[in-house]
């Protein structure tokens, strides 16, 4: 399957993703470092109440979700870059019609076109306008 984007879209969105890659590996493994030194223990101290305690444990999950969402990213981002090198790459997973340059842009590692993509998180139980 041939992408319709350029070369030097294909670069600069190729680019784009390879730099977010680097950038994700190595918060993921500031996180890592982080969780290593920062145990429940440390964070609550040696002689910690239930406040303590509490603050204790939203930090340690506090990190522990952002490395979560970190990790999700980093594979959507690796999953990009393989479409990129089967040549997908740009092309909405339902239909097969070339993904919006702008969309890509945007969002680079987007794997439907717009109205899919509506149609998925209304699907998914999304609020269709943003809520408090």
């Amino acid at each position: 399957m041939a992408t319709f984007l350029s070369a030097d879209e294909l670069a600069e969105l190729g680019s784009q993703l390879r730099d977010r890659e680097r950038q994700l590996l190595g918060e993921l493994e500031a996180g890592k470092q982080r969780s290593e030194s920062d145990t429940f223990q440390q964070v609550a101290g040696e002689a910690h109440d239930a406040g303590d305690a509490s603050v204790a444990d939203v930090v340690t999950d506090g990190v522990s979700a952002e490395r979560q969402r970190d990790y999700e990213e980093l594979q959507d981002v690796q999953d990009a870059l393989a479409r990129i090198d089967e040549g997908s790459y740009g092309i909405c997973l339902t239909c097969g019609e070339p993904i919006d340059v702008r969309r890509l842009r945007a969002a680079p590692t987007a794997k439907y076109d717009l109205e899919h993509q509506e149609q998925i998180e209304r699907q998914s139980g999304a609020p269709s306008t943003p809520t408090l």
